[in-house]
């Protein structure tokens, strides 16, 4: 399990003296990208395996190097087991999975996803952003969220990860017809058209096992040791986008709390099913983590809440909080 123990004061004021650099970069480049968020251009910041670009028209597909640069209408392709991260001029990071195809079109920031996984993180104040997908629309107002298209079932998920002050994140079916509203730890899926119920997600078992997320739970080491290898401006973003990430979760395990105090057991969660309205009759647990780039457990689910009892176990009270 992902570790969320106190660390001691110098380490957080180190971490505090890096906060306050990188939100002055922050604030510095928002200033005029608030006000007016076209992007330009982005910057292919880092690629694992094999990771390829198609340049405007151009039929060809070119191998991609990091710190070539992209416009729009530009199309960045991953291939099996590759990544690649994109950071763009106005300071938002996305960084793209396995078997991925995206790009941004002309204009204010926005962003299309037509295959695979993506996960974004746009600075707190920094206006209105666009994700579309083949099956939805989504429009955020400076958040962190993810995003994963399958062509093959036309299915796509969207999930947040933090909130902000000016608003929920707004999704919309493809054709416009259903609109529905995400905070932090909630997700849905679109198939075919058909929206589904907005869930939750469980965040804690999310920031350990989904490396798209690497630098975003509240995991001290790990986020040190990703800094040291960040430039300036992508850690400006990684900590603008952490800060916020923290109270969601913080707020989640607090709810987690509560529920380990019912001595949930994998063996006998009747309780706990009839509180979140699961029917158990005739399913069956499995506690395996499917390996895609985007690990969703939701907690109305038998494998949710499989993990919530595994969990509880495990940490008899919550890391991070103390004992009643």
């Amino acid at each position: 399990m992902q570790q969320f123990f106190l660390q001691s004061p110098q380490y957080f004021d180190r971490l505090l003296k890096e906060l306050l650099v990188a939100l002055y970069i922050a604030c510095f480049v928002s200033h005029s990208a608030s006000a007016n968020t076209v992007i330009k251009q982005a910057e292919i910041y880092k690629i694992r395996n094999q990771v390829d670009l198609n340049f405007g028209s151009n039929p060809d597909w070119h191998e991609a190097k990091p710190g070539d640069v992209i416009v729009p209408r530009d199309l960045v392709r991953t291939g099996a087991n590759s990544r690649a991260d994109i950071l763009f001029d106005e300071g938002s990071l996305v960084r793209t999975g396995a078997s991925t195809t995206f790009r941004f079109p002309p204009g204010k920031r926005s962003f299309e996803l037509t295959s695979g996984a993506a996960l974004i993180m746009i600075r707190p104040d920094q206006g209105s952003s666009t994700i579309n997908t083949p099956e939805a629309k989504v429009t955020s107002q400076g958040t962190a969220l993810f995003v994963q298209h399958n062509p093959k079932s036309k299915s796509s998920l969207i999930g947040v990860l933090t909130n902000s002050p000016a608003g929920l994140v707004e999704v919309k079916s493809a054709d416009g017809s259903i609109t529905v509203q995400l905070q932090a730890g909630q997700f849905v899926s679109i198939v075919q058209g058909v929206v589904g119920l907005v869930e939750h997600f469980v965040l804690p078992m999310f920031y350990e096992t989904v490396e798209l997320a690497a630098g975003l739970g509240m995991n001290p080491e790990e986020l040190e040791a990703l800094l040291a290898k960040e430039s300036p401006e992508v850690r400006a973003t990684i900590l603008a986008v952490q800060a916020e990430a923290v109270d969601p979760l913080k707020n989640q395990l607090a709810w987690l709390q509560g529920f380990c105090k019912l001595q949930i057991e994998t063996e006998n969660m009747s309780l706990l099913l009839q509180l979140l309205g699961i029917r158990a009759s005739d399913l069956n647990l499995n506690l395996e983590i499917p390996e895609t780039d985007l690990s969703i457990i939701p907690f109305r689910s038998l494998n949710g809440i499989a993990w919530l009892g595994e969990y509880c176990q495990e940490n008899q009270t919550l890391p991070g909080f103390e004992p009643e």
